[in-house]
């Protein structure tokens, strides 16, 4: 059977406090456990950003373990998530050209539940082709409230088949119900939760340990098999609660990750699998299940390869900037109005069939270079560029993303505008000896200068706040000091 083959997450490095939060709020709306910090998005992350940081992670992942056509052997690829950048385009389709996957790749978008995540992941190992799933989520939640505490921006992306596994799949169950815990109509940007007991009696205790029920029987396993039992849930106590109905008695619950990060919906069963991954060993199982409208529950046995899976989730866990000023959360969900000054009141005109011909090169960050001279350039041109002038020279597309580059200048402009002010950017320089002026971007950006090294990550240029459209292009980030923080 198929499996695993490389799992990998993407957390905003953002960490705004709760006791912030509190503070903000607590006037109005008095919380209880102010404990831990939950993850906040960048003004220039969204789900499809996050999606795209997983999923490269993955894949490089899965290039180190031996799968050196991890990329080109993909076959489908699926987007999950709850809270979409667009109701129309296809997201995917944006995911699928910033990774640069065959043009054959099947894409397509799912969501609508917490639980698409996993259940895109469970039809992919159903599968018999090559599969890279992806999921990202920022809920919006009503200011003040406790649902605004636990939940929080992050993505994973998980590749199914197509090499060794680290996971190996053994059997797994999907009910469905009209169970409505949680909704919003499509012109509303705030969901209503129904009332927590309701939820945990008659959703997770019921439904749930049936799933899992149903998943140990196709797995032909017990129990009490089971070493490790991953389930989210905001709610606490729930969790312990359903291994207790479902006979989990030996499984060890994974960790909630909530005072490290909340819960990110769509992606936080995966997320919560990858941290538990880390202390896995050869031949232990781990079930994986999620409520929402039914359940989800799915059996996978570890092989020896995971003795090698990296402590990436650890090391995204830990690599976070505390964030205590509450305000940067609406003003970058758009909630709250602000004075932009002269400088940002400017439309954001896209041309669509410039964007569409220019899509390799935007989207897919690939530059030219030349094969006689090896001079690498962007943007890609018929004209290569050498110490003797311009030529008409055949240029192979050479893609830029995964190979970083060192600052040439650095620039925190406080005068144009920046919705995190100062708007910082500079001149980059890229292996093969092209230079470019880019912009830099999250929390530490500032303090890039002149000889550091950057690697690129996809992100949000423009948004047009008329039309919802938005722009995406690469930005340049503080290069981590060890390949397992990348």
């Amino acid at each position: 059977m198929t499996g695993i083959t490389a799992l990998a997450i993407h957390l905003p490095r953002l960490r705004l406090q709760r006791a912030a939060m509190a503070a903000a709020m607590g006037w109005l709306c008095p919380r209880g456990d102010t404990r831990g910090a939950r993850t906040l998005a960048y003004w220039d992350e969204d789900p499809i950003t996050m999606a795209v940081a997983a999923a490269r992670a993955c894949l490089a992942q899965a290039e180190r373990n031996g799968v050196p056509e991890a990329r080109t052997a993909v076959r489908a690829l699926t987007f999950a998530t709850t809270t979409p950048v667009f109701a129309e385009p296809q997201q995917a389709a944006l995911v699928h050209a910033a990774l640069r996957l065959p043009e054959a790749t099947r894409a397509q978008d799912v969501g609508g539940t917490m639980r698409c995540g996993l259940l895109a992941l469970h039809a992919a190992l159903e599968s018999s082709e090559p599969a890279l799933l992806t999921a990202a989520d920022m809920p919006l939640n009503t200011p003040g409230g406790t649902a605004e505490m636990r939940y929080s921006d992050g993505g994973v992306s998980a590749l199914v088949g197509g090499g060794p596994d680290l996971l190996t799949y053994r059997g797994g169950a999907s009910l469905s119900a009209p169970f409505i815990e949680r909704y919003r109509a499509p012109d509303r940007s705030l969901p209503t939760d129904w009332e927590e007991r309701w939820v945990r009696e008659e959703g997770f205790l019921d439904l749930v340990p049936r799933a899992i029920a149903e998943a140990l029987g196709k797995a032909q396993l017990s129990a009490e098999s089971i070493d490790h039992f991953v389930l989210p849930c905001v709610i606490p106590g729930a969790a312990k609660a359903v291994a207790q109905a479902a006979g989990l008695s030996r499984a060890k619950l994974a960790q909630p990750l909530d005072l490290e990060c909340g819960d990110t919906g769509a992606a936080h069963a995966l997320v919560m699998l990858a941290r538990a991954m880390e202390d896995m060993r050869p031949g232990e199982r781990v079930l994986v299940a999620q409520f929402g409208q039914g359940a989800t529950a799915l059996v996978l046995e570890a092989t020896d390869a995971i003795t090698g899976f990296p402590a990436a989730a650890s090391a995204a866990l830990a690599d976070g900037v505390a964030e205590a000023n509450y305000l940067k959360l609406p003003i970058f969900r758009g909630l709250m109005p602000w004075e932009r000054g002269l400088r940002g009141r400017f439309p954001v005109n896209e041309a669509l069939t410039t964007a569409y011909r220019n899509s390799e090169a935007l989207l897919g960050f690939v530059g030219g270079r030349s094969p006689e001279t090896g001079q690498v350039q962007f943007p890609p041109s018929r004209l290569a560029v050498s110490e003797a002038g311009f030529f008409a020279e055949t240029q192979q597309p050479w893609p830029l993303a995964d190979l970083g580059g060192t600052v040439a200048t650095a620039t925190a402009d406080r005068l144009a505008f920046s919705r995190s002010p100062p708007n910082c950017y500079g001149l980059v320089d890229i292996p093969g000896g092209a230079r470019l002026m880019i912009d830099f971007t999250d929390p530490d950006a500032e303090r890039l200068s002149p000889g550091d090294a950057v690697r690129f990550v996809f992100r949000i240029k423009d948004l047009d706040e008329r039309t919802g459209f938005r722009r995406y292009f690469w930005k340049a980030v503080a290069a981590p000091a060890s390949p397992a923080a990348a």
